[in-house]
């Protein structure tokens, strides 16, 4: 009932050099490199939800059925993007991603470390003025705002560094506009995000799939809330499926980075084998 890697670390590790050599070469600043692990179970669906639920809550967790053999068992933290009914546009990007400690003074510790690091704050940095650029397009001028930026916020497996970018809709946009001019998330790609999709797409071994890509609604009343799908698992006939990954920049350490993806990866993966059995990771 093992997950195997798509990528085994030294490959990731290799991938991550790849991508500090383009920002080197002045072609990106920060790329979201990710990566799958994949496994032959097939946990029940709505028991897979259940344990998903009490071992890694999430503020955009989603069961999806599509058909008899293929689910979604979402788990997210992050906010894509949502639009009340007055306007009001709003982004929640991560970048910065911690365990969580064994102790109370090792895990205000941990978030200390986080809130300090320099290179988290780079990352998250770069995304939110994607972000703000993204919503400047469809936003009266003026009122994009980043009321809370570097704020960390505590999950049951993990610590992130969330911002806040708020705006107010222009009278002639819509949510569906709000949401063309801002897909991909700023934060699954890196920055720029055009020229950082090709290189990503060059660099990465195949197309994503669902994973960092967006689950929500709209609704008649012109309001919208939509996730970034992470701590994401897919179920097929053939398995299940997680995607994971993280931001490189020209700080990164390429096995720092290994250990990162691992750490989001098994906030599901182990949910996953608690719902199929309890069978350990290969």
């Amino acid at each position: 009932g093992g997950f195997v890697a798509e990528r085994g670390q030294k490959e990731y590790e290799e991938a991550v050099n790849v991508c500090k050599g383009h920002i080197v070469e002045g072609e990106s600043y920060e790329l979201c490199l990710t990566t799958k692990l994949k496994s032959w179970m097939r946990p029940d669906p709505l028991a897979l939800y259940g344990v998903l639920r009490q071992r890694n809550r999430a503020p955009y967790a989603a069961l999806l059925r599509l058909g008899r053999n293929s689910a979604v068992c979402c788990s997210s933290p992050e906010r894509f993007l949502s639009v009340s009914r007055q306007g009001v546009v709003e982004s929640r990007p991560i970048k910065g991603t911690r365990r969580r400690g064994k102790c109370d003074e090792e895990d205000e510790d941990i978030k200390k470390e986080l809130f300090g690091c320099v290179k988290d704050r780079a990352e998250n940095l770069m995304v939110v003025d994607l972000v703000r650029s993204d919503l400047s397009r469809v936003c009266e001028p003026g009122t994009v705002r980043v009321p809370r930026l570097f704020a960390i916020e505590s999950y049951a497996t993990v610590h992130q560094m969330v911002t806040v970018v708020r705006g107010s809709l222009k009278s002639d946009r819509s949510a569906v506009d709000a949401f063309e001019n801002a897909f991909p998330m700023g934060s699954m790609t890196g920055a720029p995000k055009t020229r950082t999709m090709s290189l990503l797409e060059d660099i990465e071994q195949s197309p994503r799939g669902l994973y960092s890509g967006t689950l929500g609604y709209f609704s008649v009343n012109g309001a919208a809330d939509l996730a970034v799908v992470i701590r994401t698992i897919s179920l097929s006939e053939k398995g299940i499926t997680v995607g994971a990954g993280g931001a490189i920049t020209i700080l990164s350490d390429a096995e720092d980075e290994w250990r990162e993806m691992l750490l989001k990866a098994n906030s599901v993966i182990e949910p996953a084998l608690e719902a199929w059995g309890g069978k350990n990771v290969a």
